[in-house]
């Protein structure tokens, strides 16, 4: 399904609970309840619970919506679901708990491709954390590709941490004694880190 909008932002109300309002809806013979939504950044994942009237049974899915919320745009949003393998895979785990299994999905599609893509995310962002945590001046980083810095037109994988502001490790590259910077946790997942 393509997007969909209106001409204002949004501003008495957050797209999380515009989408709340505008997914929960009863037409006789089955109703869809959000049960929980959560927007990471323009990303709203909900909880939803499908109940046929007529047999009785309810399943909780996932619902994966883009949205937009601007002067220029106004606010608009594109819907999926988790059968369809979206690519967005930051889904807070208190929507994952509510979620039925899969054997109990209706059509599940790549629903279980997409719950495993959800973990490995979740599992790569923990080590990212438990990686900078362990960060210390001195300390030697190889990157897995090189970073590229647009201002200088310099590309680098080898790194030396050289202090700490508050928490965010600065670093000099070895090659570059000059380029002092800072590496995002998503650079830094992967990387091999030494004591120097």
């Amino acid at each position: 399904m393509g997007w969909l909008f209106q001409n204002d932002k949004l501003r008495h109300q957050t797209p999380v609970e515009y989408i709340t309002r505008e997914f929960t809806h009863d037409n006789g013979t089955t109703a869809a309840t959000v049960i929980s939504a959560a927007a990471v950044g323009s990303t709203i994942y909900a909880a939803i619970r499908n109940h046929d009237k007529t047999s009785g049974k309810s399943y909780v899915f996932c619902a994966v919506i883009l949205f937009k919320n601007n002067e220029r745009d106004g606010f608009g949003y594109k819907d999926m679901d988790e059968s369809m393998g979206p690519c967005e895979v930051d889904c807070p785990d208190r929507v994952m708990r509510l979620l039925s299994p899969i054997e109990e999905i209706p059509n599940p599609g790549y629903a279980a491709d997409w719950r495993k893509s959800v973990a490995a995310a979740k599992a790569k962002k923990a080590e990212a954390r438990s990686k900078i945590s362990k960060l210390a001046v001195g300390n030697k980083v190889k990157l897995a590709h090189p970073a590229h810095f647009r201002s200088s037109g310099i590309e680098t994988d080898t790194f030396t941490i050289i202090r700490f502001h508050k928490r965010t490790p600065i670093f000099v590259a070895d090659q570059y004694p000059h380029l002092v910077c800072r590496l995002r946790k998503a650079t830094l997942a992967g990387a091999l880190i030494t004591r120097g």
